[in-house]
């Protein structure tokens, strides 16, 4: 049997299929008056990668159920309801619209329309009611030429009837309020790029997308890749967060990985991270890159401006402030364009105040940002750099001694004006900044501009380590710290970077570097001449060894630093140096001559009052040096001093290192109470040593809890 697709016959209407793999349908009318289809349908296969949105297919159920109890007691003039999907682009809009579309289908008994408009400027109201009139079997011939009549005919072709219409990615969506179909069974579902609050006031019930948990994006992942990721393991949580929990990023990546067979999450991750292979998610979703076109073209300047420049600076979030510095501009007409911006999905509010570009959207504006004039651009980064120096110079002032040896050079930009910053402020200031920090610098350092790589790290970043620790940043921005220094043909800041990163890598047990650094601290410093950086060195090298508990030759070094800091009159350099070396004989059971240090180091502390933490370790190792003299009442006297004195200066707005630094006193007080038969006291500094140690997420805490300790 043979079949062919042709028309023969007088009946009223046919449908020629043609593509049956696509289910294209052509309608034929005879005759102007000839009826629509009984029941038109046209929705896109129902989609089996949604995961998750529970809450939202709830939400949209009860908006159509509250509507048909509306409409049951309302005139049969009200209009269809209205019902948005808004979010930023790759969110997940269309997929739970395709399948809030098959769920909710049959109910609307005279048909269901979905139209798809990603990419396509839709030139107003009446193009719509064309499109859904098509939709309807109207034919081409029928269509009304005017505007207004083909509004007219579509509410005339849709009143009395219960129908679902599914605009998906239209960027003016306003252009769906002209329709004002007088059908109150009706549906008229569309998802937006806009967020939901630009409907509120339109009798349009909307509802924001967000990203998915990370328990359901690993889910979406799990089922993409066709693997079983582990939700502990690490390496899924980075790549997760780095697809932004969002649906496409993260089919777009499972699709990689099930593609390439031996790629694991972290090499998926490592892959995901270079701005190239980022730019290939959107290359391979125009449809996403289509409706942000669209999005950006209908930015007034002003908008357009900074969302090019946006995805030119490297900082990662951002406040009114820094934006007003990087337009120059007030703050008050920054914050207005950065909301803006946020009505229109383009920018995301992670929290009151800071916003921040969806991945999708960064590599987007940084297309755009091609297209800033380079002059423009230059004099705006160069506000933007000099904003984060000049904040962090006073952060660092605000937090560490004003008078602590510098060589960034960036006195001239805070002497002026007075320091915005507390210490609390200036602590919380820099956690929040340190990611745009370090970006920063990474930036600065490709740029050649070296002075902003030595200032940014010499003073933020090194403020901020003292405190809260960040280290495999912190080490990367050191290392481009000491090529500036040495692309300057600087010994000086060369001798102090490659010291700040010795302690950086003694802290990480990373020994052998540490020693290879502070070698090449001593060989700068004695080259530049500056003797206080080469006590400096001296100092930190030995600190290496007194970590690895190589006692003699750390007690040579600390012996050449203090001779120096002797000379240049410096009692609390010496102070510091002595302390180190009592810590050294300590471990070489030389306990008499650990406490003659001691005591030296704590006269010549009396002259800095305000130099209470170096004060309380030096308590601290008396304690413990008294301990293991066995004289354990005096060893409780020091460490319960030492407790005082950093519990003194700490509340619950200072910073977590001053909280950490009190666990070492209540642990080393737990023998010596123990041993004067006070074991009640005992255990209740060992507690106390135990919580702050989870707090701050030291193994410590467990091995203090089995007695390992």
């Amino acid at each position: 049997m043979t079949m062919t697709n042709e028309y023969h016959g007088d009946a009223r209407s046919v449908t020629q299929a043609g593509r049956v793999d696509r289910f294209e349908q052509h309608l034929h009318f005879h005759g102007a008056d000839a009826p629509p289809p009984e029941r038109p349908m046209s929705i896109p296969a129902e989609p089996t990668l949604l995961v998750d949105r529970r809450d939202e297919h709830h939400a949209l159920h009860s908006v159509l159920e509250r509507s048909s109890a509306a409409n049951g007691s309302s005139d049969s003039g009200s209009g269809a309801v209205l019902i948005a999907l808004c979010g930023l682009s790759g969110i997940g809009k269309s997929t739970l619209a395709r399948s809030f579309a098959w769920q909710v289908h049959e109910r609307f008994e005279d048909g269901f329309c979905y139209t798809d408009w990603h990419g396509h400027p839709v030139s107003g109201s009446a193009e719509l009611a064309r499109s859904c009139l098509r939709k309807l079997g109207t034919a081409e011939h029928e269509l009304p030429a005017a505007d207004r009549d083909a509004l007219q005919l579509l509410r005339d072709r849709t009143r009395g009837r219960r129908m679902g219409f599914v605009f998906d990615g239209l960027v003016r969506p306003r252009q769906l309020l002209d329709l004002r179909l007088a059908a109150p069974e009706s549906m008229i579902l569309f998802t937006s790029q806009h967020a939901a609050a630009e409907f509120s006031s339109d009798g349009v019930s909307s509802i924001d997308l967000e990203p998915l948990s990370r328990h359901h994006a690993i889910e979406l992942l799990a089922r993409i890749t066709g693997t079983d990721p582990a939700v502990t393991d690490p390496d899924v949580g980075r790549l997760v967060e780095l697809c932004g929990y969002t649906p496409l990023a993260l089919e777009f990546v499972g699709r990689k990985i099930r593609r390439l067979k031996h790629w694991t999450p972290r090499r998926a991750a490592d892959w995901l991270t270079g701005p190239a292979h980022r730019g290939e998610m959107l290359r391979d979703n125009p449809e996403v890159r289509d409706t942000l076109e669209l999005a950006v073209t209908d930015l007034p300047g002003e908008q357009a401006e900074l969302y090019r420049l946006l995805g030119a600076i490297p900082c990662r979030t951002f406040d009114a402030a820094t934006v007003a510095e990087l337009l120059d501009a007030d703050p008050a007409d920054a914050e207005d364009l950065l909301y803006e911006l946020h009505a229109a999905n383009l920018v995301l509010e992670s929290e009151p105040g800071r916003f921040h570009l969806h991945d999708l959207v960064r590599i987007h504006a940084s297309e755009h940002a091609g297209k800033l004039e380079p002059v423009d651009f230059e004099r705006a980064h160069h506000r933007l750099v000099t904003r984060y120096r000049r904040m962090g110079a006073h952060a660092d002032r605000a937090v560490m001694e004003p008078s602590r040896l510098r060589v960034a050079g960036d006195e001239h930009l805070v002497t002026s004006e007075e320091n915005p910053f507390t210490k609390p402020t200036a602590l919380r200031w820099l956690e929040t900044e340190f990611a745009n920090i370090v970006a920063l610098v990474h930036h600065a350092s490709e740029r050649g501009d070296h002075e902003t790589v030595l200032a940014l790290c010499d003073g933020a970043l090194w403020t901020l380590h003292n405190h809260h620790r960040h280290y495999d940043e912190t080490l990367r921005a050191f290392e481009l710290a000491i090529g500036a220094a040495d692309r300057r043909d600087d010994p000086l800041a060369g001798a102090r970077m490659r010291i700040l990163r010795t302690r950086l890598l003694m802290e990480c047990h990373r020994f052998a570097e540490a020693h290879t650094q502070a070698l090449e601290a001593r060989e700068k410093a004695a080259s530049a001449g500056h003797r206080q950086v080469l006590a400096s060195a001296y100092e930190f090298h030995g600190r290496v060894y007194l970590e690895q508990e190589h006692y003699e030759p750390a007690i040579e070094l600390f012996r050449f630093a203090w001779k120096i800091s002797e000379r240049l009159g410096k009692p609390r350099g010496m102070a510091l140096v002595e302390h180190f070396a009592a810590r050294a004989h300590s471990g070489l059971g030389e306990q008499e001559k650990a406490l003659e240090y001691l005591e030296t180091a704590a006269a010549r502390l009396a002259d800095f009052p305000n130099d209470r933490r170096t004060s309380a370790k030096v308590k601290l190792t008396t304690g413990l040096v008294r301990q293991r003299m066995g004289l354990h009442r005096q060893a409780v006297e020091q460490l319960e001093r030492a407790v005082v004195e950093l519990s003194s200066h700490h509340s619950d707005e200072d910073d977590e290192k001053l909280l950490f630094e009190l666990a070492a006193p209540f642990e080393y007080l737990v023998p010596s109470l123990r041993e004067i038969g006070e074991r009640d006291r005992a255990e209740k500094c060992l507690r106390e040593a135990v919580a702050i140690y989870e707090r701050a997420g030291s193994p410590r805490a467990e091995r203090l809890r089995t007695g390992a300790g």
